[in-house]
């Protein structure tokens, strides 16, 4: 592929997800990227053409930033993040059961596959500036929700995965007693009901790829699924004092009694045999726990 067309794809995944994951929206799914052509998509310090939208993203993500530490300015959107993006929107598409059919269920597993390929090459944050400018982009990624609904009528019913039911299943309401039973499915579930997609697969996925923005990881500890689990570059967050601040400031967000809970069990889930991470890991949890315990009993008074 050409560089006219990387960048067409590039500016096409902007609009279709980047836009919506930061100022809010429908996302839209493109085609998926696979692991090379990501890597590819901010090659040169690629620019998003449509200026309007580059400014109401500079914004919003430097809004969302100071909830963190008081900036004025982020970096623009680097080469990493837009893999990270691209891996997102392939994460999604793994989800899509139009992805793949009978014939052609072994899609699914090569996307997974290129997710991790991608994941495993998508370098940690080189700093702590880097990290608050990657969460100011992805710090909403749990947040992506389906629709799902169920359509009931007098004689029988349909499903529909993320898609809204014809309007001819819809019509006479009363006479042909329809019912619409709509739910709203988080990120962690979406694959459930794609035959082709182990649960526990995507869940690890998931897992990878969010590691790849530490604050967004610890700032969702509290999650049902995937569990978090220390990784190196959130080992590499707290080791230094300022990422080590933030990481309280995230936590300090979320329910104490659980987000204690979540690093205490993922501090001894560090194989022994890593010694210094497992280290780091229990001084933080021990010290947290502490420090947000305090926190709890001030906000009680």
């Amino acid at each position: 592929m050409d560089d006219a067309a990387v960048a067409e794809r590039c500016e096409e995944l902007v609009h279709a997800l980047l836009g919506p994951l930061v100022l809010g929206g429908p996302v839209r799914l493109v085609r998926p990227f696979g692991g090379p052509l990501a890597l590819r998509l901010g090659a040169g310090a690629r620019r998003i053409d449509d200026a309007d939208l580059a400014s109401r993203l500079d914004v919003a993500r430097v809004r969302r930033a100071r909830l963190l530490a008081p900036v004025d300015a982020l970096p623009d959107v680097d080469s990493a993040s837009f893999a990270i993006l691209a891996g997102l929107n392939d994460l999604l598409q793994v989800t899509n059961h139009h992805l793949g059919g009978p014939l052609t269920r072994g899609r699914y597993a090569r996307v997974l596959a290129n997710l991790r390929w991608l994941c495993d090459r998508i370098p940690a944050p080189r700093d702590v500036s880097d990290a608050v400018g990657r969460h100011a982009t992805f710090a909403r990624a749990l947040e992506i929700v389906r629709t799902d609904s169920t359509v009931s009528w007098w004689t029988g019913s349909a499903r529909f995965r993320g898609e809204p039911p014809p309007a001819r299943l819809l019509a006479w309401r009363e006479l042909r007693r329809v019912q619409v039973d709509a739910r709203r499915v988080p990120l962690a579930d979406m694959p459930l009901g794609v035959p082709a997609v182990p649960a526990d697969e995507y869940a690890d996925v998931l897992a990878l790829w969010l590691s790849r923005s530490p604050i967004t990881d610890l700032a969702t500890a509290t999650r049902r699924s995937p569990a978090f689990a220390w990784s190196a570059s959130t080992l590499s967050l707290i080791a230094s004092a300022p990422g080590r601040s933030l990481a309280f400031r995230v936590l300090a967000r979320q329910p104490v009694d659980a987000a204690v809970l979540a690093i205490q069990r993922a501090a001894v889930q560090v194989p022994p045999a890593y010694e210094e991470a497992r280290r780091l890991a229990t001084g933080f949890a021990a010290d947290a726990g502490k420090a947000l315990a305090l926190l709890a009993e001030l906000r009680e008074r």
